[in-house]
């Protein structure tokens, strides 16, 4: 009977033995979990405080933000359209200097 009380008491100190650790385990989680929540807060704070002057920054600035190689494309041969139907424009035109030395006469009523 002794025999089987100690046995009895052994198993119940290893029981909370075990428990007092699991709950330390517990507390020492929560508060990783509750630190790394609290570090990604603040990240994510950073982050976008950053985000709002560069675009503060671009807002303000006469620089253009860095385009796509596709849109450089498009964009110069637009300027390169302008361009030619600029020269065009000034350019005489076969007749186009008599007509503009004789007007069409206009009809009488």
């Amino acid at each position: 009977m002794e025999k089987d009380l100690l046995e009895l008491q052994t198993l119940i100190e290893a029981h909370f033995e075990q428990r007092r650790r699991e709950e330390q385990e517990l507390v020492a989680l929560m508060e990783r979990i509750e630190r790394r929540r609290a570090e990604r807060n603040e990240q994510q704070r950073s982050r976008t405080e950053k985000e709002r002057e560069r675009q503060a920054r671009l807002a303000v600035s006469p620089i253009a933000p860095h385009r796509h190689p596709e849109e450089e494309e498009a964009k110069k041969r637009a300027e390169d359209d302008a361009k030619k139907k600029k020269v065009l424009s000034a350019m005489p035109h076969f007749g186009g200097y008599l007509a503009k030395v004789s007007p069409l006469p206009h009809s009488a009523p």
